[in-house]
């Protein structure tokens, strides 16, 4: 037996080298040191620290010469299940095994552990590699990745979000829990929360996790950045060289495989944009539209309604991002909808229930705005969302109602989406609001107000108030102050603008001039300043 070798514990040489479908000893039986591998045979007599291959069981006066020699543990072909009973430690190898082979393999791995690593994660690698070919997917690889170590695999996003995971029965119990501290971004290793560094370090990393549980996580990594992240799952002490170079190669293999749908999503996406693009040109008729529809696969039959999102702000993210959080959200909620970037916006056509309000289109909206706030705290994201369309013919109107309630939404800085339907009398204002008497009518019936700085408070009474209906005790509540104070701010506004609104056509026009100023917001006259 050569000399230059390095030992390997039994559990190890096994998990690397034997073929499928091998039953190893209790794992207290595992670290047994092998220095070499041997067939069991005449004029072979094993010796301290070598494993034994048997074609078939060894009789007792074998297994008791064996045993006083110290030799690591018996490989037996076709041989019963290993129990905690047995003299020494044994390996049952399923009946189609071939002793060479193993024996080939594990000495390998003895004399030159690096270049069997090498050419085992190669091996791994082209297998896993094959599956992507072959367009298995991402749940496919986590299932092949589970049954080569018998481990849990998660594959997440580069957010943390599950894309696929295959679970084992010895942790389906706990996966739940698991689960909840592995999507959190805190339990992500910190050489791994910079996508670039993880990218640019590589390697998977060891860790502990708070339910008692250890992974090996390794980012996927595409084109300088990790995109991804891969782990394998198991309780303490069960991780080992395979699950290494499992977890090593599977990332690289799941990021061909997220490239491949990367690809193949850029490619619908340019279909579906283009279609959106058509529609909204409006150079191509009915009937072309319908049939491109059905060339991209996309069913444009149910109601529709348009939703337009922008940046606001001077040192907004970039378009991609925003695409990126509608898309997310649009997935998220499983919806039949078309995205596209145009200008410096964002339309998306949704497919919504024929009741009216396109109430499926609102809670996407709502996510869209919650994600952006969560993400981009400080930067808004305006929304707005048209009114149901039935027809294909009838989306390009949609969209206008969607850009006109964006452009309110823009104006009065409302943070969240606004949907063209709940506008009211903004919609009218919209339509006169390059009319010159719209500005005017508004200066005729607040001027006094507007042109006088320090007035901000009484123009905010006065929209209190008619918010209010011109009740004094829920318009001082909404204000956060005393009754009198009311009563005093109202009297000032009175003698300040000589606004009296016991009249109700006056109250009709305080309301209008206040929803014109809102939109319009014209720059007021500097006048002395007013303290009320």
């Amino acid at each position: 037996m050569p000399t230059t070798t390095s030992d390997v514990s039994l559990g190890e040489l096994a998990r690397l080298t034997f073929p499928k479908g091998t039953h190893l000893p209790p794992a207290n039986m595992r670290e047994s040191q092998v220095r070499w591998v041997v067939m069991a045979g005449s004029g072979v007599t094993p010796q301290a620290g070598d494993l034994v291959l048997c074609a078939t069981a060894p009789n007792r006066k074998e297994l008791q010469a064996w045993s006083e020699a110290g030799v690591a543990g018996l490989a037996i072909v076709g041989g019963p299940k290993p129990s905690a009973k047995d003299a020494l430690p044994t390996v049952a190898l399923p009946a189609s095994a071939s002793l060479r082979d193993i024996q080939r393999s594990a000495l390998e791995l003895i004399v030159n552990r690096q270049a069997y690593l090498i050419n085992r994660g190669g091996e791994i690698y082209q297998t896993l590699a094959r599956l992507t070919v072959e367009g298995a997917g991402l749940a496919e690889l986590a299932r092949a990745m589970s049954e080569l170590t018998g481990k849990t695999v998660l594959v997440q996003d580069k957010r943390l979000i599950p894309l696929a995971e295959a679970i084992t029965p010895a942790l389906a119990p706990v996966w739940a829990e698991a689960l909840n501290a592995l999507t959190a971004w805190t339990q992500l290793p910190d050489t791994l929360r910079d996508r670039r560094q993880a990218a640019a370090v590589g390697g998977w990393r060891d860790q502990s996790l708070p339910n008692g549980l250890n992974r090996l996580v390794c980012p996927i990594i595409a084109k300088g950045m990790a995109r991804g992240f891969l782990s394998i799952v198991s309780k303490p002490g069960e991780l080992d060289a395979l699950d290494q170079l499992v977890v090593e190669h599977g990332a690289a293999a799941c990021a061909l495989e997220m490239a491949k749908a990367k690809a193949v999503s850029e490619a619908e996406k340019r279909g579906h944009g283009d279609f959106v693009d058509a529609v909204l040109v409006g150079n191509v008729s009915l009937d072309e539209l319908l049939r491109w529809a059905k060339r991209i696969g996309y069913d444009v039959e149910p109601p529709h309604t348009a939703l337009v999102w922008r940046w606001g702000g001077k040192d907004s993210p970039s378009l991609r991002r925003l695409e990126t959080l509608v898309n997310q959200n649009v997935t998220k909620l499983g919806l039949n909808a078309l995205v596209r970037p145009r200008d410096n916006e964002v339309v998306v056509f949704c497919a919504v229930a024929d009741d009216g309000r396109p109430n499926v289109a609102l809670k996407l909206a709502e996510a869209i705005h919650r994600s952006a706030v969560e993400e981009y705290p400080g930067t808004p994201a305006y929304g707005g969302i048209g009114r149901t369309a039935a027809d294909l013919q009838d989306w390009k109107d949609a969209y206008r109602e969607a850009s006109q309630a964006l452009s309110m939404a823009t104006r009065l800085n409302e943070k969240t989406p606004l949907y063209f339907g709940d506008l009211s009398v903004y919609r009218l204002l919209f339509q006169l609001e390059n009319n010159e008497e719209l500005e005017a009518f508004c200066r005729e019936v607040l001027g006094p107000l507007m042109d006088y700085e320090g007035a901000g408070d009484l123009l905010e009474t006065l929209d209190a108030f008619c918010d209010r209906l011109g009740n004094l005790s829920q318009t001082a509540e909404k204000l956060f102050i005393h009754r009198n104070s009311l009563l005093y701010r109202m009297e000032r506004i009175q003698q300040l603008a000589g606004i009296d609104m016991n009249n109700p056509d006056t109250r009709l026009a305080v309301h209008l001039a206040l929803k014109i100023r809102r939109m319009l917001r014209p720059v007021p006259h500097k006048k002395a300043a007013f303290t009320p």
